[in-house]
C-alpha cells in the first residue's frame, strides 16, 4: 500500500526545497497521496480542521525547517510559532498527537530548535530524529529522506530499479499484441455491419498505417504500463 505523506513548510524558508523533495516523491507515490500545501485550503475552511483531517489519514509527515522557521511574522516580536493560528504550529500538534512517522528536514545548514524555543504542544518534535538537506548534497540527502518515507533500505530502493530490458519488450509486445487483437475485433465488426473489409472503406494504404500506428501505440502503452507497475509496487 502507498504511503501518505503530509509536507509541513513555510513558503518564504523552505518553499524551494519542499516542492523539489515533493516533485521527487511525486514519481514514487500518486500525488493524492502526498499533502503539499495548505493554499489548497479553501476560504471559509476551519483550516484546523483540515489539516487534523489530512494528517489523520498521513502515514508520515515532513517537517522542513530552515533557518527563518522561528522567525516572527510580523518583527518584532516573537517566532511566529507561538501564534495560536499558526499553520506549522496546528500541523505540528496534529502530527505529534498521532502514532506516525514525523521527520523534520533541516535545510541548508538549519539546526533543531531546542525545546525552549516552541510551545509546549509542539515542543516534542525537538526529540525526532532528523534529516539534512544540503544544496551540495541534494540528491543524495533527498534519497535518504525518501527511503525513510517509504520505509526502505539502500539496497531496496525500488526508484533506482530501471528494469530490465527484457521485462521491458515483453511489456512492450503484449501491448502491441493487444492493440492488434483490439484492431482485429475492430475490422470483424466492421465487416459483420457492413459486409466489406476495412481496406475496401479506407483503402489498403490506410490499413495499413492505421494497423502499424495502432501496434506501434500499444507497444508504447505497454512500457508505460511497466514503468508505472514497478514504480508502485
Amino acid at each position: 500500500m502507498a504511503k501518505r505523506v503530509f509536507i509541513s513548510y513555510r513558503r518564504e524558508d523552505t518553499g524551494s526545497a519542499a516542492g523539489r523533495v515533493y516533485d521527487r516523491l511525486a514519481r514514487l507515490l500518486p500525488k493524492s497521496n502526498l499533502f503539499f500545501d495548505v493554499n489548497t485550503i479553501g476560504g471559509g475552511e476551519d483550516f484546523v480542521r483540515r489539516i487534523e483531517s489530512e494528517i489523520g489519514r498521513s502515514d508520515v509527515a515532513l517537517v522542513f525547517i530552515g533557518d527563518k522557521w522561528l522567525e516572527p511574522a510580523h518583527p518584532p516580536g516573537s517566532g511566529r510559532i507561538w501564534e495560536q493560528d499558526d499553520f506549522v504550529r496546528a500541523e505540528l500538534r496534529a502530527a505529534l498527537g498521532r502514532p506516525m512517522l514525523i521527520l523534520p528536514i533541516l535545510v541548508a545548514g538549519a539546526r533543531m530548535p531546542k525545546p525552549e524555543q516552541l510551545p509546549e504542544d509542539v515542543r516534542a518534535v525537538t526529540g525526532r530524529n532528523a534529516l539534512p538537506l544540503r544544496h551540495e548534497s541534494f540528491d543524495g540527502d533527498t534519497e535518504s529522506i525518501v527511503a525513510a518515507v517509504l520505509g526502505v533500505s539502500a539496497k531496496d530502493r525500488a526508484w533506482e530499479d530501471k528494469g530490465t530490458l527484457r521485462t521491458k519488450i515483453g511489456y512492450g509486445v503484449g501491448g502491441a499484441i493487444a492493440a492488434a487483437a483490439l484492431l482485429l475485433v475492430a475490422a470483424l465488426v466492421h465487416f459483420w455491419l457492413l459486409a466489406r473489409p476495412f481496406s475496401a472503406s479506407i483503402g489498403g494504404p490506410l490499413t495499413t498505417l492505421l494497423l502499424i500506428g495502432g501496434m506501434t501505440c500499444g507497444f508504447w502503452l505497454g512500457l508505460r504500463y511497466e514503468a508505472r507497475k514497478r514504480k508502485f509496487r
